[in-house]
């Protein structure tokens, strides 16, 4: 158990480093061209190099599955990070953006709490409880600083729940064997004809032919098949809570992305809020290795004549 543990920490943390690079990803593509045209060409791209890694298993899927990633993915993609992105090109730091939007780890908590079959644990909300103080912490300097306009700070938080929504969705839907390629190509298909729609209210959907244009795109690549591939990993292997709860890492590290790449001040309290929220991390993890150990324990005793 301690060797899968650790295992699951370090996926975990591979998540959230890839994850928080889309933050600031968006903080450089905002100078380079409109936001919902660059995450377009980012799920355009990323489900075109999917393609042949899916493409067999892709014609042996039942529609009913098809449509269910479809949905999925419009939720997780497209729900989630154009309303991010588009805040972060009004005017919202990277940081606040990445705590607004990482709000879902407790709607995912709440939402087990009203689903059949699940509920989330004193253990657990304690652990979330100390990611979000972490966040806040981390977060605090800057929360009430912005150029933004008032309602761009509403986008994030619809993200949010968006995220939240497709991560109790595909957590209730039964085990299956489908492949994670081909998973996130029909989700990131899906997206991409949503964004379609979206960007092309802004404008004409020619890329710019710019050096800056290509490194943005290719650089949320990053969080696009890693970090979301990383998500859905975790989630087959561990409890939503647990998994959406990693999140809660992502805006100390977002700050520490924009430091490092655009040399944005640290917020005083950015190292606090990051041993918070890893104590958080560590806390849910350890409410889920008890879990497995309880369960496993009711089913030797089940099995015993």
């Amino acid at each position: 158990m301690p060797a899968i543990l650790s295992s699951a920490l370090l996926r975990q943390f591979a998540l959230v480093l890839c994850w928080s690079a889309g933050f600031v990803g968006y903080r450089y593509a905002a100078d380079q061209a409109p936001t919902l045209l660059v995450t377009f060409w980012r799920f355009a791209l990323a489900a075109l190099l999917l393609l042949p890694f899916a493409w067999t298993e892709l014609r042996r899927l039942p529609l009913r599955i098809i449509g269910q990633q479809a949905a999925i993915g419009a939720l997780a993609f497209a729900g989630c990070i154009a309303p991010s992105a588009k805040a972060i090109e009004l005017g919202v730091s990277p940081g606040l953006a990445a705590l607004l939007s990482d709000l879902s780890p407790l709607l995912v908590a709440l939402g087990c709490c009203l689903l059949p079959g699940q509920r989330t644990s004193g253990r657990q909300w304690l652990g979330l409880g100390l990611g979000l103080t972490g966040v806040l912490l981390a977060t605090g300097a800057g929360l009430g600083l912005g150029v933004a306009p008032g309602w761009a700070y509403v986008l994030p938080l619809g993200g949010a729940l968006a995220l939240a929504l497709a991560t109790l969705v595909q957590s209730r839907l039964p085990p299956s064997n489908l492949a994670l390629p081909t998973q996130l190509f029909i989700q990131l298909a899906a997206s991409s004809l949503v964004m379609t729609m979206a960007a092309g209210l802004e404008g004409p959907l020619r890329p710019p032919l710019t050096p800056g244009f290509a490194l943005a795109v290719l650089w949320l690549l990053i969080p696009t098949l890693l970090g979301y591939g990383l998500y859905w990993l975790c989630l087959r292997q561990g409890s939503p809570q647990a998994v959406s709860g990693a999140l809660y890492l992502s805006p100390p590290v977002a700050l520490l992305w924009a430091w490092a790449c655009f040399d944005e001040p640290l917020a005083p309290g950015m190292l606090l809020g990051l041993l918070f929220a890893l104590a958080g991390l560590l806390c849910l993890n350890a409410a889920e290795r008890d879990a497995d150990r309880g369960q496993a324990v009711q089913a030797s005793c089940g099995q015993q004549p």
